[in-house]
């Protein structure tokens, strides 16, 4: 079961030799499904691992700024036994890195977080200037594309065009069979490309859009959004705005977005 919930094979990707490529088949559950199935694997760790490991939501999200190191978690315990999560510099905690950044109180990390993507959340004016513009440039994009696809389907006419030459030629005995048979695999496969070019232009400025009304949607609630999360959608909504969060020693977030939104 845990086999089939973590294959991505269902969100619509493929892997080869590695690495993961975007399919071709129809998707089997949207995408946001299945990372949302994802956070709550990762959300569900059992006794025995929570033992020997600190899990946080923000974990893998939140960096030093000094060192450029993760921020790992440590406990603390005072005289009276009482246990205190703390946010330190793995750089300080390995001495590998020569960071002399003081330990932050988890406490303090979340509420700082939390108050982060207010500053990142838009307004509805903003999100409706920001999708007329981009939508402008879709357009302005999609009518240069014409020629781009008259080009393609002249490609396709003269390959159609080889192959039957070709054929003919192995007809007369001028092409040998061994020659066919790689002519005519290069043809297809040319052939495959282009067609898939052309099958795919339309959909993919479709599907463009599609994202950047989800995307701009999610930036002018942003704030509300995660004010509202429980832990394991926050480490959603964390690793899908942000590449990492890097905390200052004066506590000031700075951060590097994911796509889409380093671009908006």
């Amino acid at each position: 079961m845990y086999r089939i919930l973590t294959n991505s094979y269902y969100k619509g990707d493929i892997r080869y030799k590695g690495a993961t490529y975007k399919g071709t088949h129809e998707t089997i559950v949207p995408r946001e499904v299945w990372y949302q199935v994802q956070a709550v694997l990762d959300s569900h760790k059992s006794a025995a691992d929570a033992t020997q490991v600190h899990d946080h939501y923000l974990k893998g999200t939140v960096y030093c700024r000094q060192s450029g190191s993760r921020l790992i978690i440590c406990n603390a315990r005072n005289r009276q036994g009482k246990v205190y999560p703390y946010f330190v510099s793995s750089g300080r905690h390995g001495d590998t890195s020569g960071c002399a950044r003081q330990a932050m109180l988890i406490d303090d990390v979340e509420r700082l977080i939390e108050s982060f993507y207010e500053t990142i959340q838009v307004s509805g004016q903003t999100r409706q200037n920001v999708a007329e513009m981009l939508h402008a440039e879709f357009d302005r994009l999609m009518a240069s594309e014409t020629k781009g696809l008259a080009r393609l389907a002249t490609d396709r006419d003269r390959l159609d065009d080889e192959r039957m030459k070709l054929l003919q030629a192995h007809y007369a005995g001028a092409v040998p069979l061994d020659l066919l048979k790689r002519e005519q695999d290069r043809i297809s496969a040319e052939l495959e490309t282009i067609n898939n070019r052309i099958t795919a232009h339309p959909d993919e400025y479709a599907e463009a859009r599609a994202n950047l009304e989800d995307s701009l949607g999610l930036l002018a609630h942003a704030a509300d959004i995660y004010r509202r999360c429980d832990d394991a959608n926050r480490r959603l909504c964390n690793q899908v705005f942000f590449a990492a969060i890097y905390i200052d020693e004066d506590g000031e977030p700075r951060a590097t977005y994911q796509r889409p939104y380093d671009a908006l």
